[in-house]
């Protein structure tokens, strides 16, 4: 019974919190080099199409709340790029942060992210799936500085590590064959990031 009241009560002693805690709402935009993919073909000899060459743009947006220097929050972002597959990722912050006009943000996340449908060539990839979800940890440092008012600019570095794996099926086109990628590893990036305080 307590076991299931529990979050009730931590809902019910942060709120007071959150109502006064200095919040910000931002924007960020940047590069993301994706985890590497392992590709196997039930037809032998078959070259893996190479689908993550180079890093993605990315952009999203988070909003953080500030309990005396304990802060927490939510994130999503997406990827984009040439004949690559899109990652969507939706999670939550926790961590620390320390000063008032130049503040530094020291942050742990953890969510879960998705890869979009590989047809984005269909020369390469003529079918995927959309369904396997990652779940991930990681680590988001930053640093943000007022510009005018409420607004503040500032930049993101951030490191993820998936916890699990995921073998995505595919067609691969060139020789109508059934493939598969297995999904998972590290990624990094660093965006610009441009917000306002609430």
């Amino acid at each position: 019974m307590f076991r299931h009241r529990l979050p009730l009560l931590v809902a019910v002693l942060l709120a007071p919190h959150i109502a006064r805690s200095a919040g910000a709402l931002e924007g960020f935009y940047g590069v993301e080099r994706p985890p590497s993919a392992d590709f196997s073909s039930a037809v032998s000899g078959l070259s893996a199409p190479d689908l993550f060459k180079t890093s993605l743009q990315m952009y999203g947006g988070d909003v953080l709340f500030n309990l005396g220097g304990l802060e927490l929050g939510a994130i999503i972002d997406t990827t984009f790029g040439d004949h690559t597959a899109s990652q969507t990722a939706i999670g939550a912050l926790g961590g620390l942060s320390f000063g008032t006009g130049l503040t530094l943000d020291l942050l742990a996340e953890a969510g879960g992210h998705r890869y979009g449908d590989f047809v984005s060539n269909p020369q390469i990839i003529t079918a995927s799936s959309t369904e396997e979800w990652l779940f991930y940890v990681g680590l988001r440092p930053g640093i943000r500085f007022k510009v005018v008012g409420p607004m503040f600019a500032g930049l993101w570095g951030f490191a993820r590590w998936d916890v699990n794996s995921q073998k995505v099926p595919v067609t691969v086109g060139s020789a109508a064959s059934a493939g598969s990628y297995k999904l998972g590893g590290t990624t990094i990036g660093a965006t610009l990031r441009l917000g306002f305080e609430l």
